[in-house]
């Protein structure tokens, strides 16, 4: 469950409205709309009557409502406590990114970083899970950078995006690949060629790389068939490696296998999907640390 989820709960109940709620939850209604049904199937029951006006809940949605309160309570509570902390630490830079990118891109800039400013340092959360939580932290003032993958798409779910200032750093590829063994076993060369279902490696649907990937599985997805799911890409790698299916990996993860021949790649370019790396910060939160980096991006 994520916390936003609650948020948008708690929002729907004082607005009355799903489109006034998305309003001001600054996303567009059917991305919230989403939420609240992502909530609800995490909680296996339905918290709002859907067929009266202004939306009413249900006996479910009027028990869970001073829950969802509580625990908002206690996490607003908790995260103040921590800025406070924090607020006595003006050499330090918090950057969100996706766990690929903290292994493959970050390493580098961060070096560039610590050697033009010797008494800074980093602070790297790979472990957020979920776009809106990646983007709500930087805009929110929780971080002061955001490094990830980057999809027009994605982004305009997000109306509060506007407050911030984006930069392109860096471009890959998702590549459907399997390890070398398993195309020999199943003779395969081309997933689209495929004569019988193949084991297919998935991305958690809260992840942002399964919105990336899913435009392209779609078209193919009969000759696929989930066995394992995984918000991390190192994780899909690993299970490569073992033989046990199809995923799709970003290029510089797995450069080396490629090149070895341990890892083949079993698609046409129309089954790449393009990645833009991007970096973002909100404009209306500078700090010299924070432009050092940027410039440095």
């Amino acid at each position: 469950m994520e916390l936003k989820w609650l948020e948008d709960f708690v929002c729907l109940v004082k607005a009355g409205s799903f489109s006034r709620a998305a309003g001001e939850r600054n996303v567009t209604q059917p991305a919230f709309s989403r939420r609240i049904r992502a909530l609800e199937d995490w909680l296996g029951v339905t918290l709002i009557d859907r067929s009266s006006y202004p939306v009413t809940l249900t006996p479910f949605g009027e028990q869970f409502l001073p829950s969802a309160q509580e625990i908002l309570r206690t996490s607003y509570g908790a995260r103040d406590d921590f800025r406070l902390l924090t607020k006595g630490q003006p050499n330090t830079i918090t950057i969100v990114t996706l766990h690929t990118l903290s292994l493959h891109v970050l390493p580098e800039l961060i070096t560039r970083l610590l050697r033009a400013q010797e008494n800074a340092k980093a602070d790297i959360i790979s472990s957020l899970q979920g776009v809106d939580q990646h983007f709500d932290a930087v805009t929110n003032g929780v971080a002061d950078l955001l490094v990830t993958y980057g999809d027009d798409a994605i982004e305009s779910q997000f109306l509060a995006v506007s407050v911030l200032e984006e930069k392109v750093i860096g471009e890959d590829k998702l590549l459907p690949v399997v390890s070398a063994r398993f195309a020999e076993q199943y003779r395969l060369a081309n997933i689209r060629e495929a004569d019988r279902q193949i084991p297919f490696l998935a991305y958690s649907s809260f992840s942002f790389t399964d919105k990336l990937v899913t435009p392209a599985v779609n078209p193919i997805s009969d000759r696929l068939r989930v066995v394992i799911e995984s918000g991390l890409s190192e994780s899909l790698k690993a299970f490569v490696m073992q033989d046990f299916g199809l995923a799709w990996l970003p290029g510089a993860t797995i450069d080396k296998e490629l090149r070895a021949g341990e890892i083949v790649c079993v698609g046409d370019e129309d089954l790449f999907v393009d990645l833009k790396i991007n970096a973002y910060r909100n404009k209306d939160q500078p700090s010299d640390l924070s432009d050092a980096m940027w410039d440095i991006l």
